[in-house]
């Protein structure tokens, strides 16, 4: 069966949704449909003292393109995309001459089993107010250590933030909030306000606030399976922006690795999102692009989410970490977190297990009857039972990683 392609032609990324047009070519359309997606990256960086290089916007500009094309390309159930992206970028000379598009390419096969095609054409607009308006403040991490993370506003990046205060590894940390949803953003601030009340570490929270604003002909119904990637090369933008070198990303390591429960699952069923090899794709590109050795990196491949969140005893915020939220499935409630899919399950597991009493709300606790036996009737536990099972037979046994990178041969890449 021939792939139907989507094209996405960016005429422009700003910061104002008027002037951000992509043209949408595809077959089901005659005409091209319309969708406008922008960036704020003036509110990030003007009180700090920082501006954007080239190469910088460039990669901000490839994030947003990436997300965009991701939500709005043709998809059918069980086939994978056709996907073009062209782009305007500001460093014609190291885009046109380099092994840049297909890095991207294989990257996002890698993310998404989808094909990408990237074609780069000169940028010729005037660029966004962060890159046209100068700051009279000076960057305030000089002598500074500094770590720049990810902050999602889940028990993870909590966790995360805490351990690596504790161990002091740096005196500063720069937590970059990201995404279109400004339900995440609302969580993001709540709980670095909490935090703030009980700790006297530096918290520096950045957000790069994506808009974005489709036609009436123009619905996303998928899966987002770039959303990671989306995620991970604003964080290393920030990074850059912050004359740091390395992007830090706080994820136990069962959730990194997200083996399937199940034989019958394969390929993408499980998202890689922060998977020890889409790290290793996206130091590489962001090496590329900026033209210094960049790294993404996650400190606690090492340890499970109960060992991460001991620490949040030790620092009595066990009330901070009731307000994160960790739920996949986003039920449509006032009640956010289901307490029955696998995120929420290995959260409550994680509480228990390190002693913190679990103040959050369920719905499979909260929710009406009719909600509680919706969401018993899809929990993940018989799978996650029988997941542990499997695992604990195989490390029981002699060559225990050859038997399951058999199993399971993401572990080693595609």
């Amino acid at each position: 069966m021939r792939k139907k392609t989507t094209t996405f032609d960016f005429l422009e990324i700003s910061d104002e949704l008027k002037r951000s047009k992509v043209r949408v070519h595809d077959s089901r359309h005659d005409s091209p449909r319309e969708i406008r997606a922008s960036i704020n990256d003036w509110k990030a960086v003007r009180n700090r003292g920082l501006q954007p290089t080239r190469e910088i916007s460039d990669l901000i500009d490839l994030a947003v393109s990436i997300d965009v094309a991701d939500r709005w390309a043709n998809a059918k159930k069980g086939f994978p995309r056709s996907i073009v992206v062209r782009l305007p970028v500001r460093t014609n000379g190291v885009l046109y001459s380099s092994d840049i598009p297909e890095i991207a390419n294989q990257m996002l096969y890698w993310f998404t089993g989808d094909k990408w095609e990237f074609q780069f054409v000169p940028h010729t607009g005037d660029g966004r107010r962060s890159e046209r308006q100068s700051t009279m403040m000076k960057p305030n991490s000089e002598s500074i250590e500094t770590e720049v993370a990810l902050w999602s506003g889940g028990l993870d990046s909590l966790a995360g933030l805490c351990n690596r205060a504790d161990q002091r590894i740096a005196e500063r940390f720069v937590l970059v909030g990201t995404g279109a949803k400004p339900a995440v953003w609302g969580l993001q601030d709540r709980v670095c306000s909490r935090l703030r009340e009980r700790v006297e570490f530096l918290m520096d929270p950045v957000r790069l606030q994506i808009e974005l604003r489709r036609d009436e002909h123009s619905k996303s119904r998928n899966p987002n399976r770039a959303r990671s990637a989306v995620f991970l090369l604003l964080g290393s933008a920030y990074a850059l922006l912050d004359q740091q070198n390395a992007l830090a990303v706080y994820e136990n390591g069962p959730g990194a690795l997200n083996l399937p429960f199940r034989a019958s699952e394969v390929g993408l069923d499980h998202s890689r999102g922060v998977h020890p090899l889409s790290l290793a794709w996206i130091s590489q590109l962001v090496s590329k692009i900026s033209g210094t050795d960049f790294s993404v990196h996650n400190p606690f491949i090492g340890w499970t989410k109960a060992e991460m969140c001991r620490v949040l005893d030790k620092m009595n915020l066990s009330a901070v970490a009731g307000i994160t939220q960790s739920c996949d499935r986003s039920p449509r409630s006032k009640i956010p977190q289901c307490g029955t899919c696998s995120s929420c399950i290995l959260r409550r597991q994680a509480l228990l297990a390190s002693g913190i009493p679990d103040t959050s709300d369920y719905l499979i606790q909260k929710g009406t009857d009719q909600q509680r036996k919706n969401y018993l009737a899809k929990s993940h536990l018989p799978y996650m039972m029988l997941q542990a099972k499997d695992l604990r037979q195989v490390f029981e046994g002699e060559d225990a990683w050859d038997v399951l990178v058999q199993k399971h041969p993401t572990l080693l890449g595609d």
